[in-house]
């Protein structure tokens, strides 16, 4: 079903209802500032859906930790991932419950960033590399992911092939490891299936932040765009005051922006800020997990550290911000002459000092 659209139409717009609607399918509230393209009759039957999952989800995560106590059978290998996943799944789960509670915010971010920041002014040559950036980052990171699970998946049938040995994938407080019956091994596949629908939501929270992210830093390109761009005005065909009286009025539009970029900012500090805290404290914990069975084993390759996901993204949009300052001094206030100089030079001096 196709819904009117309420706000205009570009290509962040399209990018983010695309992420939205990605977001919700993979068991997310509805983040985005328009009617979802659904029918409203699949939404009522997918919310039911989405609680039902979020009951099963807390279940998963029971009885994952409650296998540290019911298997006992395990190799290290085992007791590796079992470890690992009772530490890293609930962090993971935390990511989705922690952004749906931000389900206000992530929807101002998303009206700033698509409508209220692009209105007066937006560099189509940003928004085409913006696009392409998020895409770039999305793409590999999901793809990174799918690898990292698939190489699981074939590591552990793998051994199957090789050893006989069940397949264990995610270590479960059921069924027992050597368990052979036909019901554990239709358990063991239908929490391997259960394990790939849970990743989904994080993935979907880290795709949201990573294009947040990009799309802010990507904001504040287009205010330097923006301020570089008005000293073109005293090219124009006008009279000098004219001219001096179009810059201020302009630059006035541009200091806007700028305070209204970094509301925005703050508020994408609020979305994200849980979810950086939780990386945190998931990359700690698998350096910790990965040395401490690394001690007995000298010879692991330290290539195990590649598992970790890195947490630049955060910082990204403050080197860009960091910049503005300059195209602020750049923007043509020294073409200005007589008393009009003076008012604009201060207000230029003042919002630098702002933008430093």
């Amino acid at each position: 079903m196709i819904q009117a659209s309420k706000y205009p139409n570009s290509k962040t717009k399209e990018l983010f209802r695309k992420i939205a609607h990605i977001a919700y399918i993979c068991g997310l509230p509805n983040f985005w500032i328009e009617e979802l393209n659904l029918p409203k009759s699949f939404i009522r039957v997918y919310d039911k859906i989405v609680r039902i999952f979020n009951v099963a989800t807390y279940f998963f995560l029971g009885i994952e930790i409650a296998a540290h106590f019911t298997q006992h059978h395990l190799t290290n290998k085992q007791k590796f991932d079992l470890l690992l996943y009772s530490i890293s799944h609930p962090i993971l789960n935390g990511y989705g419950v922690i952004v749906s509670r931000q389900v206000g915010n992530v929807k101002k971010v998303l009206l700033d960033l698509i409508v209220n920041l692009k209105v007066k002014y937006n560099d189509p040559v940003i928004e085409e590399a913006m696009i392409k950036i998020s895409m770039t980052y999305s793409v590999s990171f999901i793809t990174n992911c799918v690898l990292s699970m698939l190489t699981y998946t074939f590591d552990a049938l793998l051994m199957v092939y090789k050893k006989g040995v069940t397949f264990n994938v995610i270590i479960t407080a059921w069924p027992d490891v050597e368990d052979t019956t036909t019901e554990a091994s239709i358990g063991r596949i239908g929490f391997h299936i259960f394990w790939w629908l849970f990743v989904t939501r994080p993935f979907a929270v880290y795709v949201l932040v990573i294009n947040l992210t990009t799309c802010l830093s990507h904001q504040y390109m287009n205010l330097q765009s923006y301020f570089f761009h008005l000293e073109d005005i005293f090219k124009e065909n006008l009279s000098q005051n004219e001219k001096e009286a179009k810059y201020e009025a302009e630059y006035k539009i541009g200091v806007m922006l700028h305070a209204n970029t970094l509301r925005c900012t703050r508020r994408c500090h609020m979305v994200w800020n849980g979810v950086m805290s939780g990386q945190i404290i998931f990359n700690i914990s698998l350096i910790v997990i990965i040395m401490a069975q690394m001690m007995p084993f000298l010879s692991a390759p330290v290539s195990s550290c590649g598992m970790l996901v890195t947490s630049q993204f955060r910082s990204v949009h403050r080197f860009y911000a960091s910049r503005l300052a300059t195209a602020m001094y750049c923007s043509g206030w020294q073409n200005c002459r007589g008393k009009s100089s003076v008012s604009i030079r201060n207000m230029v001096m003042n919002t630098i000092a702002v933008a430093q």
